[in-house]
């Protein structure tokens, strides 16, 4: 890899770095709240139960109820291969030869089979930011949501997608697939028709 594109996938790595950025906050914000008790309060008085809106020092409250020890739960493992993903990701990007473009390209460009979902919660994704911005999120916007698949996934499919098209190199080869296979869809349907005649 020349010099060029070695720091255009460093570039590339720091979109990466936006998206990990995203579902590190997520994640850590999720399981602050989850150690939260529902009749705590901030300095104002404000309750953080169900229904009620969050405010700044309600974040920060979460914040310094998160625990790392919640993140080694059972029922993290998605999030453990996600943060696997953000950092085989940056891996490649960073010190992908020329051997392994395509690998890095693939690599990318599956993230939306592994992550399914992020297709379904991206429509999702703009009400939430608007819910963040505007003062009405609220404990069950974090709970009853599936709040990190919601926030985190569609981030990280865009955020590969973007780098699996913008690398550098060869390509998957998705045209190319796709013209034979109109091409082997027209002949099978010639082949078809002549035997029809045939017959």
């Amino acid at each position: 890899m020349n010099h060029k594109d070695a720091q255009f996938n460093r570039r590339l790595a720091l979109l990466v770095l936006v998206s990990f950025t995203i579902y590190a906050l997520a994640v850590v914000l999720r399981l602050g709240i989850g150690a939260t008790p529902y009749e705590t309060t901030d300095r104002a008085g404000r309750a953080m139960g169900f229904n009620d809106p969050l405010h700044g020092e309600h974040y920060l409250i979460m914040l310094r109820n998160f625990s790392p020890s919640d993140f080694r739960k059972p029922e993290c493992i998605y999030e453990w291969v996600l943060l696997a993903a953000h950092v085989v990701g940056a891996g490649l990007l960073v010190s992908c030869g020329p051997v392994c473009r395509r690998a890095t390209r693939v690599f990318f460009a599956v993230q939306v089979v592994l992550f399914p979902f992020a297709i379904l919660a991206l429509p999702l994704l703009p009400f939430l930011a608007a819910d963040f911005c505007t003062g009405r999120m609220d404990r069950e916007g974090f709970v009853d949501v599936p709040f990190i698949i919601v926030v985190t996934h569609p981030v990280w499919v865009v955020t590969s997608l973007i780098i699996a098209f913008a690398l550098r190199g060869d390509s998957l080869g998705l045209v190319r697939a796709s013209r034979a296979f109109i091409e082997a869809t027209r002949s099978g349907a010639r082949t078809f028709r002549n035997e029809m005649r045939d017959t």
